[in-house]
């Protein structure tokens, strides 16, 4: 047995061991891990501080350099821990033998067991979602590993036309890939507590029917391979209760997306092998691209509700850090797959969506302060907690020192002193200058880092077009996210005003594809502030003196080209070729496919009505109820009524959502419009219907329809 398989065997022992020598010396390592990180980290932190308090003793202390003290010491400290967590996960690439992970116990031969794949969906694009189901389907087929394997499309979709064409969308894929018993398609009628809600409402109806499930996102794509080695790490794993993957960011398509794919890409592998290093069972769900044991999550993941309402109270809307925390709570483990290849991901294609997503992650993150003090909630789980919410929280703890950083500064020139903060005429220079130097490496040693890694290995960094363009688009990355980063903390302190304030936030379709750019218009109406904050920010600081403007001048520059930065960053085609990556050089045939939905274009709620396949399809979807109420039946009746009479605008879309949720209503209405003379109908279905006669076209694959009557015996033949 040669070195590498001693060492997974060995691997796989500390992994089984539920006790004994065995899992006591694992626990014993993982804790030297974790001290080191401890150690490092404080080390660090304790000579920023020193130098601080020296600079701040000369000067002389004031309740506002009080302050800013106490404001630096948690910034730095955070700071001090990514790029600890960054160097050792460097080391531990560079030794190239890390033995605590958990892809060494993963073994080909391992039976599969079975498994659901669930995709929660709001509002999605259905090509999108569809498209990457049927790649991961496709890829399972290959590998002769589909029989383990169940699909379900979880739609909490809200507007009528949309649904509708999930559902033709559905009907298309199962007929394509021989799916039908296999890919199954559920739509709730109320999409009670969100993608929680979704998640849960599967558990609790299908969930016994697998042991393990996959949870994707409306953007999410695996291969076949990841997702079967997921479910082979379940198995020899037996107290694993969710398995998160590293996903990689691909398909993008603006310079923002393109700038955000690199940078991800060239610096996660040292920061995510650091992460490995010190949390190692005790990790954190991301939400998507896992898998999770469904039994225990069903008795151990019941989301309570917090106190108070919304925004920081009520229904948690970021569910799957406390979902971790959970199972580890109840002694399960929860480990990062980090170097399982063949997991992406999307992500938006400008800055403005990028900070709308933020927003509603922001809120669910500050509501995780509620389980900070909460019993039985381990402490790498607190840790986590608290890093969610630092990274949204320490965007205004950012701003109130350099406010009070500033105000400090005014008032030593209105007394004529000369003692500025940061060594802007400070009279400790030296240590001024080292903590200056000391900060700037924090921030800035990860990409050197990151890329001293990739020049290690040769194939990979050939793949991102070799060490010219990869070293150029490092330094192109820098620059944009040093001018991004004010904007992001504008943002970000924004949002946790208003969440303070209780100001909650509305669950939105994210925005995933790309685009032409944000036009100026909006860009200007969203971005103003910044640039006008900057102007008066800047000339305060002009007033205390040249030396410290130049300080801020990072700061001041992004705040005020931050209109132009969005709106050149949300386009296409900019600056393309310096922000290459393997996926795009080589890419898996997963991220290649090339699934097309060819349906009608126009609203779907009204083809539900006038299409005859569209018809049966979403009739035949729609639960028979054992009995309406004469009040339901009554609503329907004069919901039918008025939509015959008037057309669709006349219905709200809660109003076409109550007549798409019953089959015997779209069908009657179906046949009504079609019977129903020109004469005595509105003058909207008049019009729809000849565009149909004049416009014939095929619904998804399915035969052209020739006439209404010829394409219901075409679809009850099939």
């Amino acid at each position: 047995m040669n070195g590498n398989m001693g060492g997974n065997k060995a691997a796989r022992l500390v992994q089984l061991a539920g006790s004994g020598s065995l899992e006591q010396a694992f626990q014993n390592r993982v804790r030297g891990r974790r001290s080191v990180v401890l150690m490092v980290t404080a080390g660090l932190s304790l000579l920023g501080l020193w130098l601080l308090s020296d600079i701040y003793g000369v000067e002389g202390w004031t309740p506002l350099r009080a302050l800013s003290f106490a404001l630096f010491s948690l910034l730095f400290t955070a700071l001090a821990f990514g790029f600890t967590q960054a160097f050792l996960g460097f080391l531990a690439l560079a030794d190239g033998n890390e033995p605590l992970k958990i892809t060494n116990t993963l073994d080909p031969s391992t039976p599969l067991a079975s498994t659901a794949v669930i995709i929660p969906v709001f509002n999605e694009d259905p090509a999108t979602v569809f498209g990457n189901l049927r790649a991961l389907y496709e890829s399972l087929r290959q590998r002769g590993e589909l029989d383990a394997f169940e699909f379900y499309i979880l739609s909490d979709s809200t507007d009528p036309a949309r649904a509708v064409v999930e559902e033709l969308a559905w009907a298309d894929l199962c007929r394509q890939a021989d799916g039908f018993g296999r890919i199954h398609y559920r739509r709730r009628k109320l999409p009670v507590n969100r993608k929680s809600g979704n998640v849960a409402d599967f558990c609790r109806r299908w969930g016994h029917r697998h042991r393990y499930m996959v949870v994707l996102d409306a953007d999410s794509i695996m291969t076949g391979e990841a997702v079967a080695s997921l479910v082979r790490l379940m198995e020899v794993n037996p107290l694993a209760g969710i398995i998160q993957t590293m996903p990689r960011l691909a398909k993008a398509e603006t310079l923002f997306g393109r700038v955000q794919q690199f940078a991800a890409r060239v610096y996660s592998p040292i920061f995510a092998a650091g992460l490995n290093f010190w949390q190692q069972e005790a990790g954190n769900y991301w939400g998507h691209n896992a898998i999770i044991r469904i039994g225990p999550f069903l008795s151990c993941c019941g989301l309570p509700e917090l106190p108070g309402s919304e925004p920081l109270g009520g229904r948690i809307l970021s569910h799957d850090f406390v979902e971790a925390a959970l199972l580890r709570a109840h002694g399960w483990e929860v480990w990062f797959a980090y170097d399982l290849d063949g997991s992406y991901e999307g992500l938006p294609p400008n800055l403005t969506e990028y900070v709308k997503r933020d927003r509603r992650w922001c809120q669910g993150n500050l509501q995780h302060a509620w389980f900070l003090l909460a019993r039985k909630v381990r402490g790498i789980s607190r840790l986590h907690l608290i890093q969610g919410i630092l990274a949204y929280a320490s965007a205004p703890l950012w701003l109130l020192f350099i406010l009070s950083s500033g105000l400090q500064a005014a008032l030593d020139h209105l007394n004529l002193h000369q003692h500025h903060h940061y060594g802007v005429g400070s009279s400790a220079p030296a240590s001024s200058l080292v903590l200056f130097l000391l900060t700037l490496s924090l921030l800035f040693a990860p990409k050197l880092l990151s890329l001293l890694h990739l020049f290690s290995r040769p194939q990979e960094l050939k793949a991102f077009g070799g060490p010219l363009r990869v070293t150029a688009g490092v330094v192109l990355e820098t620059l944009f996210s040093v001018l991004a980063a004010p904007v992001m903390a504008w943002f970000h302190t924004r949002f946790v005003l208003r969440n303070l304030a209780g100001q909650t936030v509305s669950w939105h379709t994210q925005t995933r594809g790309g685009g032409n750019g944000p036009r100026w218009r909006d860009v200007l109406a969203e971005y103003w502030p910044l640039p006008s904050a900057a102007t008066v920010f800047g000339a305060f600081a002009w007033w205390i003196g040249p030396s410290y403007a130049l300080w801020l001048a990072p700061i001041l520059l992004g705040l005020w080209l931050a209109a132009p930065v969005v709106q050149l960053s949300g386009r296409k085609g900019v600056l393309s070729r310096f922000f290459q990556t393997p996926e795009e050089t080589t890419p898996p045939p997963e991220l290649i496919h090339n699934y097309r939905l060819n349906l009608r274009t126009g609203d779907g709620f009204v083809h539900a009505l006038l299409d005859p396949y569209y018809n049966a399809v979403h009739a035949s979807l729609q639960r028979k109820r054992a009995r309406h109420t004469p009040a339901v039946e009554r609503y329907l009746a004069s919901l039918a009524a008025k939509l015959f009479r008037e057309g669709p605008d006349a219905l709200s879309a809660r109003e076409k959502r109550a007549v798409l949720a019953d089959g015997a209503t779209i069908a009657y209405l179906h046949e009504l419009i079609w019977r129903t003379p020109d004469r005595f109908m509105n003058p909207f279905w008049t019009r729809a219907i000849e565009g149909y006669r004049c416009h014939r076209q095929p619904p998804s694959s399915f035969p052209e329809t020739q006439s209404p009557a010829e394409s219901d015996s075409a679809i009850l033949a099939a």
